[in-house]
């Protein structure tokens, strides 16, 4: 007559038998005493080395206790279980002598027997008052049982016919349970078996099976309980992970803040030095102007003197303080480039914990230093003397009519570049002699143009009149842009494996540039280029930067980064000239940006639109022995000329000319210039005549 829940109630979670001097944890989860202690034993073992409180976990609910100092005896007594074992064994001796016909409550008689029991209210309850009594709050929490209403286990089951006899025996050819008075009668001639010995087989089975789903659920809960250690051990070592994180950060803040204090000191002490240098400067100058003002007032007034005489007397004196201003027509440019005085940042600026910038303020350079640098500073009108004032220091003056730095030469009329068509090459396909989306192309020395298909996979190789000379096939290659170098190789960007790879022309031998920052970094490679050191340039799309790698790849700069203002937007191609310096084609924001070969940022051109002078979505660039700008201005179909400044010239090709979306070109040192359009799948080759400005 014992339920399920009765038993589950008295059972101990970890020996898995009847709860002996149980004991209650915080969780009112309760164990025997010897058990909970081997259990208590055991956690510490396995957890006290990770952690520093010294806890267990509940072998129920696995929620962490903390262990007691002097063991099991620290928790409280479980009383619950006693009572109810005394209130289980007064049910079970009313249970066994009679049957409960009347409820405790209602005190109604029923024909059959009650089947719940109260064991703190020690009253049988019918199903109408047991709901009562569970839904009222101050009887809820009572130990209730739930009796079975059939018979006794000492008692028979009674054969369905013969009411008087006990069903003893189970007919197998009908699958019905008889008594011996129906062997004799309907099922003499069937197949019956004895109930109490075919049962005990099964019985035997079962408990077998039963013992070992304890030993596989022990197994369980010992994984269980590791379990809850490792996530114990985790927890702690992410809190730990977080603490120092944060303790390294606040301590890398700080010093970023002492570094800025110190550094903002710095720029102060210089700022004030060089202010205090052209204060002096300019005090001098203001000397200069009044001693030479005064001097040339004397002059005017002597001349307006009708007085002979008096003119003679004054002439020695002025002709002699005439006479002390020895002044000597020499070229300098002291005056005309930015003072050394205005170079305003300390050389003791530089790297600041890990964030590096620029040692010096990078000015944007005039047209006279760049005419200098380009080999046209005879070109600057205006002339500058240097006169030597007796009596005073050196000082220097401009004579001519307008500033160098704010004239423009016009010396000489201009010669504009001329493209006439040498060849046409293309047209879509897989053959010979046909491409599939040509975006990278390049002349080789020897005047052999280069193409890349993108459509295709593969390289071609033709003469500059577009003969066809060789095909390189690039297995699971999707190539994009390309540079070429020595030895018969080419680099070119990989969008399927998104990396350079490096080609040999001669043996198709394929080698790939598995960096450490390409993984890093390096997200969709589109355009490259390579300097005479062997260095390459990048471009990203998906990071959109630009980068300066060596010739192995390893990450050196990031071009731009000094002026975090100064982002690209979705750069393309790539093209360096003779000097090593590099030309950014930043598509997005419809700009071509220079910058020399240490990274350094020179300049940029152009804007949005489609006048003279601007650009929408440029991508090839390429530039000749004289540094000419040639520059593909997709989004206008054309292509349009610069000088090295980046002052507009002329529209080179234009749609007129069958010209439809460029984007790559390429430049040979003999004046060719070679015009990709993927679109058309087509590459025209131009001859190029009068390509050097004479004022440029």
């Amino acid at each position: 007559m014992e339920s399920p829940l009765t038993s589950e109630l008295l059972q101990c979670a970890i020996c898995l038998g009847e709860l002996e001097d149980a004991f209650a944890l915080p969780c009112l989860h309760s164990f025997c005493s010897q058990c909970l202690q081997g259990h208590i034993s055991v956690s510490q073992k396995k957890v006290s080395k990770t952690l520093k409180l010294k806890r267990f976990p509940c072998p129920t609910c696995r929620v962490w206790i903390n262990s007691p100092g002097s063991g099991v005896l620290d928790f409280t007594k479980d009383f619950r279980v006693v009572k109810l074992k005394d209130a289980l064994k007064e049910w079970k001796k009313k249970g066994s002598s009679e049957k409960i016909l009347t409820c405790g409550l209602c005190e109604k008689d029923f024909s059959d027997p009650l089947d719940h029991y109260c064991a703190d209210c020690q009253k049988y309850l019918c199903a109408q008052c047991c709901t009562y009594h569970n839904s009222h709050s101050v009887l809820s929490n009572h130990i209730m049982f739930h009796v079975s209403s059939g018979q006794g286990e000492n008692e028979s089951i009674k054969c369905t016919v013969h009411l008087d006899e006990q069903m003893k025996y189970h007919c197998e050819t009908c699958s019905l349970g008889i008594c011996v008075k129906c062997i004799m009668e309907e099922h003499g001639n069937h197949k019956v078996i004895n109930v109490q010995y075919s049962s005990n087989p099964q019985k035997v089975e079962m408990r077998n099976s039963m013992s070992q789903l304890q030993t596989q659920l022990s197994l369980l809960n010992e994984v269980m309980f590791n379990l809850t250690s490792i996530e114990g051990h985790i927890r702690s070592q992410h809190e730990q992970t977080k603490l120092q994180i944060r303790k390294h950060s606040n301590k890398m803040i700080n010093h970023v803040y002492q570094e800025q204090s110190r550094l903002l000191k710095e720029t102060d002490v210089d700022y004030q030095q060089k202010y205090d240098d052209l204060s002096r400067r300019k005090e001098n100058c203001k000397g200069f102007i009044h001693h030479l003002t005064n001097l040339q007032s004397k002059l005017e007034s002597l001349l307006r003197v009708p007085d002979i005489n008096t003119v003679l007397d004054n002439f020695q004196s002025l002709l002699k303080d005439t006479q002390d201003t020895e002044t000597m027509e020499i070229y300098t440019k002291e005056l005309v480039d930015i003072p050394k005085c205005a170079q305003y940042m300390s050389s003791n600026v530089g790297k600041l914990g890990h964030i590096i910038y620029g040692d010096q303020t990078t000015f944007k350079p005039t047209c006279i230093d760049l005419h200098k640098k380009y080999g046209h500073s005879d070109q600057i009108p205006g002339r500058i003397y240097e006169s030597r004032v007796k009596g005073r220091q050196d000082m220097k003056l401009f004579h001519g009519r307008s500033s160098p730095i704010a004239s423009h030469p016009v010396d000489h009329k201009p010669s504009y570049p001329v493209a006439k068509l040498l060849c046409h090459i293309g047209g879509k396909g897989t053959k010979q002699y046909q491409l599939s989306l040509p975006y990278g192309i390049a002349f080789s020395a020897d005047e052999k143009l280069v193409v890349a298909e993108n459509g295709n996979g593969r390289i071609q190789m033709y003469t500059k009149e577009g003969v066809f000379l060789k095909m390189v096939p690039l297995p699971r290659c999707c190539p994009r842009s390309l540079s070429l170098l020595k030895d018969q190789k080419v680099v070119f960007t990989d969008e399927n494996e998104k990396c350079l790879k490096i080609i040999n022309l001669e043996t198709f031998e394929i080698s790939s540039i598995t960096n450490r920052y390409t993984e890093r970094t390096v997200s969709f490679p589109f355009g490259v280029a390579s300097l005479c050191d062997g260095r390459f340039v990048i471009s990203d799309m998906i990071y959109e930067t630009v980068t300066l790698t060596s010739s192995t790849g390893v990450i050196e700069k990031q071009l731009g980064e000094e002026d975090p203002s100064n982002v690209y937007d979705n750069p393309s191609y790539l093209a360096t000239d003779s000097e090593d310096n590099i030309f950014v084609s930043d598509s997005g924001n419809h700009k071509i940006k220079v910058y020399n070969k240490y990274g350094m940022f020179l300049f940029q051109f152009g804007n949005d639109g489609v006048k003279e002078g601007q650009l929408r979505y440029p991508k090839g660039i390429a530039v000749d022995n004289n540094g000419l700008i040639y520059v593909a201005d997709a989004g206008n179909d054309r292509v349009v000329v610069f000088s090295r400044l980046g002052f507009f010239l002329s529209v080179l090709v234009d749609r007129k000319y069958g010209i439809e979306r460029p984007t790559g070109l390429a430049y040979s040192p003999t004046g060719l210039l070679a015009v990709s359009m993927p679109d058309k799948h087509e590459i025209f080759v131009y001859q190029l005549d009068n390509s050097i400005p004479s004022q440029f």
